[in-house]
């Protein structure tokens, strides 16, 4: 045979294999089921781009898109709009003079009536409208186009004669979630989230369809990898390993691991059995415990801590209303040494774990091992004797090892091949029959269709993320909502009094001035990407041991290596900021001068009564001290600074910070720049700029 002519045999044979129109690959997008009207938190943000659109929820109006990015995984690189529609509340019938930080053309409509329609070359804070909001809910719809080339960056703020400028809260707005565009896009993200979550091309891997992304550029979560099968003698118990292989869901709802194996109902499949007893053929067990004693200290740590927001308690047996991961099944499956190792360092052999890591100590991670294994747990009846070579074969020819080791797939067909069919057979069936030997992941019909949604769409936006969509999937992901309040939603661990409070008090904590409290509330989490320096807040996420901010909370900061940066990104970019601030020029000495007596007791606020500074500590702490507020030029962004220090209550309104600029923005010391709040606050950051930052104890130890 000729070269020509079996090359164009190959051409024929590839072209026979790719779907005949590459946005719909053979399968069809289900139709959307009815909706009844709700209101939702947040507004409808939707990209315009040619004839193109795409939709989904954000919690502000603000944008920021870098230069030569995409402006949503579905769209492309080039000219886009962006339209925000939903409604902005008012508890009163109230002025407000609205501004927007822009580069480009930006429109305000409010109730129907246009307020803003600003274009600016350069990114520019234009100048306030006045525009009267009704009581109750406002019709708001808002536009942005941006410049041909370079940053798209967008930022809607308001004032009125009771606060200063900042950016309108996204507590206030609120759009319809039964809109179709919507939905369509919510529906779309899921599909695609799941693809890459569940590991589909893992077994189904398509040089066509789904070709190798550009590092850096593709989906995150493309990467997510599963456990590495190390040692897991020494880690796991028999029963327990094979009723997970068996059946992973009957254990752990939401798991992505699916079932492989067939059996009756409450029996255990042999191969199950068997690849079980091969994968704890590795590794010496060491069945020693910690004490029963240490195990109310590690109740209280377990409370304290918040585990307990993320996790229900290990004696815990029913239904929970906030879904949180059971932990019934942990003395059947755990070896206690092994428990406290992977408690100390989570992410060892798992670095897309949803565990994070609290930098436990020793005694810490004894303490929790002993809690975790104590109390009435579930139970894991014996299973069949396994056979080890026999659970060799099973390990390969399962398909295990495509996501445990990433081996590319040897007897599973192509992408390509399982949409022939229209993507309702296989791992996509919802009955067994249809399934045949294709593994269970336990799919709901929604996910189904979220599946087939996003197949039908093709799969370029695989090659595509943007850093606000990132940190958002990822931070309902990590459950960051578990533990901090956010829109005026109560964080999980703030409902749980009734289970805290009896932990607490099995172990005590020591009480009295410089001694941690359990009660302290966290944090708001909605102001985080305007608040925090993105890459001090990106070491903070990821578990850096930095020092502690508020060293008065028991509570402690996990680290969530694999995902921390990209959130830090995507939280700065949803508030309409950049990574990067203007430089500015060094500290003027009589400005840091003034900042440092502005700071003090005599002539100052008498900042430094709560606040130490570096190596000085506060002189008259009233219950626990503040931020150490050396660090603040390295933690804040200088504009949230500002924001606070004119009003911190009304960023906070459960903060201890007193106010010292009134209406006008004046403060009482005239001394100095007249008593001109905002020049007395700069003249503070300038001295604080002036400050290093001293070495604290970390979060580690506290």
């Amino acid at each position: 045979m000729s070269r020509i002519r079996l090359t164009l045999l190959l051409l024929v044979a590839l072209a026979s294999s790719l779907p005949a129109h590459a946005d719909s690959p053979g399968v069809q997008s289900p139709a959307l089921p009815e909706a009844n009207p709700k209101k939702a938190p947040g507004l409808i943000l939707t990209f315009l781009q040619g004839e193109q659109t795409d939709s989904r929820e954000s919690r502000h109006l603000a944008l920021h898109i870098p230069a030569d990015t995409i402006p949503s995984p579905f769209l492309s690189k080039g000219p886009f709009t962006a339209r925000w529609e939903g409604f902005i509340a008012s508890p009163l019938r109230a002025d407000h003079s609205f501004q927007v930080r822009v580069r480009g053309h930006f429109k305000l409509t409010l109730n129907g009536t246009q307020i803003l329609d600003t274009h600016s070359p350069e990114l520019t804070l234009g100048e306030p409208k006045r525009a009267q909001l009704n009581k109750g809910a406002n019709l708001l719809v808002a536009e942005f186009t941006p410049e041909p080339a370079g940053d798209a960056t967008v930022q809607l703020l308001w004032s009125s004669s009771e606060f200063p400028l900042e950016p309108v809260p996204s507590i206030l707005f609120t759009h319809e979630s039964a809109t179709p565009a919507l939905r369509s896009g919510n529906r779309l993200r899921e599909g695609r989230l799941l693809f890459a979550q569940l590991r589909c091309a893992a077994c189904h891997a398509d040089p066509i369809l789904l070709p190798a992304p550009t590092p850096g550029e593709a989906m995150p979560e493309l990467a997510q990898d599963a456990p590495v099968f190390a040692d897991l003698g020494a880690k796991f118990n028999a029963p327990w390993l094979a009723h997970w292989i068996n059946d992973p869901h009957s254990t752990r709802p939401h798991a992505l691991m699916p079932r492989v194996f067939s059996a009756p109902e409450g029996t255990i499949a042999q191969e199950a059995a068997d690849l079980a007893a091969f994968l704890l053929s590795s590794g010496t067990r060491n069945d020693q415990a910690p004490s029963d004693d240490l195990a109310p200290a590690g109740g209280a740590l377990f409370a304290n801590l918040g585990c307990i927001a993320c996790h229900t308690p290990p004696d815990f047996n029913g239904n929970d209303e906030h879904a949180r991961t059971p932990l019934a099944h942990l003395k059947a499956k755990w070896q206690p040494t092994a428990l406290a190792a992977f408690l100390k360092e989570p992410a060892k052999n798992y670095r897309w774990t949803h565990m994070p890591n609290f930098r436990l100590t020793d005694e810490e991670a004894a303490q929790l091992t002993s809690f975790l294994l104590s109390g009435t747990q579930r139970d894991f009846p014996p299973t069949p004797n396994g056979d080890p070579a026999r659970g060799a074969q099973r390990l390969v020819s399962s398909g295990c090892l495509n996501c445990h080791a990433g081996l590319p797939p040897t007897t599973q067909p192509t992408l390509s091949a399982t949409l022939q069919s229209g993507w309702i057979k296989g791992c996509m069936a919802p009955q067994k029959s249809a399934r045949g030997s294709a593994p269970d992941f336990a799919l709901t019909d929604s996910q189904r269709d979220a599946l087939r949604t996003f197949a039908a769409s093709g799969f370029e936006s695989l090659r595509h993320d943007t850093p606000a969509e990132f940190a958002d999937r990822q931070t309902k992901a990590m459950r960051c909502t578990a533990c901090h309040s956010r829109d005026g939603a109560p964080s999980t661990w703030s409902q749980l009094d009734d289970e805290t409070a009896p932990l607490q008090a099995a172990a005590p904590q020591p009480e009295g001035e410089g001694n941690p409290v359990a009660t302290t509330a966290l944090p708001l989490f909605h102001w985080f990407g305007e608040k925090l320096q993105p890459s001090w807040m990106a070491r903070f996420i990821t578990g850096e041991p930095l020092p502690k901010p508020r060293p008065w909370l028991i509570a402690r900061m996990p680290g969530f290596p694999a995902v921390g940066e990209g959130i830090a990104h995507g939280l700065s970019h949803s508030h309409g900021l950049s990574l990067t601030s203007p430089p500015e020029p060094p500290p003027a000495e009589e400005h840091a001068r003034n900042g440092a007596t502005l700071l003090a007791e005599n002539g100052g606020f008498n900042c430094t009564t709560c606040h130490g500074v570096g190596e000085r500590p506060p002189t008259a702490v009233f219950e626990a001290p503040g931020i150490n507020l050396a660090w603040a030029s390295q933690r804040l962004r200088k504009d949230y600074f500002q924001r606070w220090l004119l009003h911190p209550l009304r960023i906070d309104p459960e903060t201890k910070m007193p106010r010292f600029a009134d209406e006008d923005g004046r403060t009482q010391l005239t001394d100095l720049y007249e008593g001109r709040a905002r020049d007395q606050f700069d003249a503070i950051w300038q001295y604080l700029r002036t400050q290093a930052p001293q070495p604290q104890k970390s979060q580690a130890a506290q």
